[in-house]
């Protein structure tokens, strides 16, 4: 019902486009995400159990005292990240409702008390139109409650998301750094020398080769389930920051309280769709960028420094246990050596480079705008 009422409003035609936009793109946005996870329920269990194994495998790679203590601290840290992003976008949303549902109503209700001693001549939240007379109590209270359930129910539902997709991703870089801190790590083969050390990286590979498997099967279905929805959100951020450009180079710059509102709703919204498209990129380039660092941890591991010096007590089983070393490594250098790339839809890959060029995009769009606009 709101996005109707915005659409037609557009349709009529207004002066305060950004303000209808903004409004509609987060309606937009919230029901997107909320009909494609209710669609998608059973990819999105499978996805959580997927996770859950992953999470297992990484626990057996090292099932020493020293180190399940650092993959618990390496969890728990993820875990507060994770926890802060949530009330970062919990919080953008109760800002958001109460922007544009709380503060509307009390400054409407007291402009009228000031112009005409009552408080009946009120305006709704943000710009629609309904084809109901909004004077009259009963359709006030009705509309009004329409447009603030449904700006909180799309916020929530856009929080909700963000911060599931979020959390997938800090919980994969977690467990790759996991993989990269012990294959790089050699104290136990300067400090044991016995033959007991190849049984043990033995294990070691063969286990971070099964993980890195999982975390690869992970990623390939998170992009599935995701692509859709990333590509909707990078034509949204994209449509929002353009718009935004182009509304700041029709605002002066005065210190009136009409241009200083404005100025502080299109940074709101700048600010908004920046911070939820940094996000996506910075954790999709950290994924990318440690999986990358895999092939350097396994050289680190030492395992030529073993072969070399066990050489010398030549057996057949040694030697079969050397070449099982020697191939285990060859797997995991292998399977590391394509990129793991995230991506929005067919044309937007989820990267620092990506945002970067957006937002360069932006600057110059406004900074241009606004030269012609002076000129003019």
């Amino acid at each position: 019902m709101n996005i109707l009422s915005e659409i037609a409003v557009i349709t009529m035609g207004t002066n305060e486009v950004a303000d209808v936009i903004g409004v509609f793109t987060t309606h937009f946005n919230g029901l997107l995400k909320w009909s494609y996870c209710t669609i998608k329920n059973r990819r999105l269990f499978d996805l959580i159990l997927k996770l859950e194994k992953c999470h297992v495998l990484c626990q057996r790679i090292d099932s020493t005292k020293e180190g399940s203590e650092l993959y618990e601290s390496k969890i728990g840290s993820a875990r507060q990240h994770s926890n802060f992003f949530f009330l970062w976008w919990l919080f953008m949303c109760v800002f958001t409702v109460i922007q544009w549902c709380v503060i509307p109503l009390l400054l409407g209700t007291y402009k009228s008390y000031l112009i005409n001693d009552t408080f009946t001549d009120r305006d709704l939240p943000y710009i629609a139109w309904f084809p109901l007379d909004i004077q009259n109590n009963f359709n006030y209270i009705f509309l009004y409650l329409v447009q603030t359930i449904g700006m909180l129910t799309c916020a929530f539902g856009i929080v909700c998301y963000d911060s599931f997709y979020v959390s997938m991703l800090i919980a994969i870089c977690t467990q790759i750094q996991y993989i990269n801190t012990i294959l790089a790590k050699t104290d136990f083969i300067e400090n044991t020398r016995v033959p007991e050390v190849v049984f043990i990286l033995k294990k070691k590979l063969r286990n971070c080769v099964d993980c890195h498997v999982e975390i690869i099967e992970f990623l390939e279905k998170l992009q599935i389930f995701t692509s859709p929805v990333m590509f909707a959100q990078c034509i949204i951020t994209l449509f929002i920051i353009c718009l935004v450009s182009f509304e700041v180079s029709a605002v002066k710059f005065t210190l009136d309280k009409e241009n200083a509102f404005a100025l502080f709703k299109l940074f709101g919204y700048f600010l908004a769709a920046a911070l939820q498209l940094y996000f996506f990129c910075f954790y999709a380039t950290q994924i990318t960028y440690l999986a990358l660092q895999i092939p350097h941890s396994v050289y680190s591991c030492g395992w030529e420094i073993i072969i070399f010096e066990e050489k010398k007590e030549s057996s057949t089983k040694k030697q079969f246990q050397y070449s099982d070393i020697s191939r285990l490594v060859q797997m995991i250098t292998i399977q590391a050596q394509r990129p793991i790339v995230l991506t929005g839809g067919p044309f937007y890959i989820l990267s620092m480079e990506t945002f970067r060029a957006i937002i360069s995009m932006a600057l110059s769009n406004s900074i241009m705008l606004r030269q012609l606009s002076d000129s003019g």
